[in-house]
């Protein structure tokens, strides 16, 4: 029954609000309840029925006391300021907000109770719905065609060939995608012993995904992250394919080649920042979310009120844009300063773990995850990171006790 349980759980998670039955009744929130109910039930038994003594390291309790007084802060906030000065919140936004909630509590009962079970079970989920994306990411860029789910389903068709797979954007897509991908290989392949036939085929496969994605932080990250796993194999990638363009310009007639240079110019163009406003935007984006604190006396303003917040602002340089596309930012609109300090405090307690117990993997992952996040088009209810965070702050606990 755990098995299938987590099994489904995990698969809740990755299917993220797809393959739902309705608007408001997608997977997870089928699935979370029961899964909640019977790990509660085994919680219940093994530390009070068995009295089990539970074993928390520092690092583990101090992530449940973040996630407890987040919740909490952001929960009475939200009610004061219903009560006290009449602000409005989405009905969606609260329910998915107690979901969020039951999830976390749901992914440190299950390590609790089921810790071995889980954490086996959870290489091959990700793996099964990290080639489940690929084939279905492939899919997306050569038919145009996209889930319900997705903010390019009506796109004009020379924007649909951009996966989004079962999220509502690209960039949430990527940063997802690229967890998922170092998270296998750091799990599959510890020693980096891996053929080099398969560690090109695999890079490039995702690259060439990410590429298409339009996300070019996680291009960077997942670039950065194979050259620090692999840089013999990278490098030697980029040696043969120097060599071979040098084949190519040599053997080739001059118009051949003038347009494969005038590709590779079109390449470095739409990787430039200054091509797009994106840049100018996020930067009025991360001001606006930096000032936010001044008006709520850094309690933040409640859930999910990022969007709210930036509709009131009439700044033409936003572009009537809502999003913070942070994480961090968003926390700080929406729970306040407090929070963030803590989750930042918590960040720099498992950096600082890793690398003094020389998990230079795990360590590398901490910080591109957050940098994924930080610059990415976020949203409090991408279930995954969740998972990717709890699992990061479980493995650490466990390295720096072995």
């Amino acid at each position: 029954m755990s098995y299938l349980l987590i099994f489904l759980f995990l698969t809740s998670i990755f299917c993220n609000i797809a393959f739902g039955l309705g608007p408001n009744l997608y997977p997870l929130r089928l699935v979370l309840p029961i899964t909640l109910l019977y790990f509660s039930v085994l919680f219940f038994q093994k530390v009070i029925l068995f009295g089990e003594k539970l074993q928390l390291n520092l690092i583990v309790l101090l992530s449940i006391l973040f996630f407890f007084y987040s919740f909490l802060q952001t929960s009475i906030v939200s009610y004061l300021r219903f009560d006290l000065l009449g602000s409005h919140y989405e009905l969606n936004a609260i329910i998915n907000y107690a979901f969020l909630a039951g999830l976390i509590t749901t992914i440190y009962l299950i390590i609790i109770t089921k810790k071995d079970l889980f954490f086996k079970q959870i290489k091959y989920s990700i793996l099964l719905f990290y080639l489940a994306y690929t084939l279905y990411a492939i899919y997306e860029i050569i038919t145009g065609h996209h889930l319900s789910t997705s903010d390019l389903v009506d796109a004009p068709w020379w924007m649909r060939n951009v996966p989004t797979v079962v999220y509502f954007n690209s960039n949430d897509f990527a940063a997802v995608f690229t967890m998922m991908l170092m998270f296998l290989l750091s799990s599959f392949d510890k020693d980096k012993t891996q053929k080099t036939v398969f560690i090109i085929a695999i890079f490039t496969i995702h690259i060439l995904i990410i590429y298409y994605s339009q996300s070019r932080l996680a291009l960077i990250m997942s670039l950065l992250f194979f050259i620090y796993r692999y840089p013999y194999n990278i490098f030697k990638l980029i040696g043969l394919s120097l060599i071979g363009v040098l084949f190519f310009w040599i053997f080739s007639n001059d118009s051949s080649f003038m347009q494969t240079l005038d590709s590779f110019v079109a390449l470095k163009d739409d990787l430039r920042f200054s091509e797009r406003q994106s840049t100018s935007v996020r930067l009025y984006l991360y001001i606006y979310a930096l000032i936010s604190p001044l008006s709520n006396f850094g309690l933040g303003f409640g859930i999910d009120y990022s969007a709210e917040y930036f509709r009131t602002i009439n700044d033409a340089n936003l572009h009537n844009i809502i999003n913070p596309h942070s994480y961090i930012l968003e926390l700080l609109i929406n729970s306040g300063v407090l929070v963030v300090l803590y989750y930042i405090t918590i960040n720099v307690i498992l950096l600082v773990s890793n690398w003094s117990n020389k998990n230079y993997d795990l360590f590398v992952q901490i910080i591109i995850y957050n940098l994924l996040l930080f610059s990415s088009s976020s949203s409090t209810f991408l279930w995954p990171i969740y998972l990717f965070f709890i699992v990061y702050i479980c493995k650490t606990s466990h390295k720096s006790t072995t």
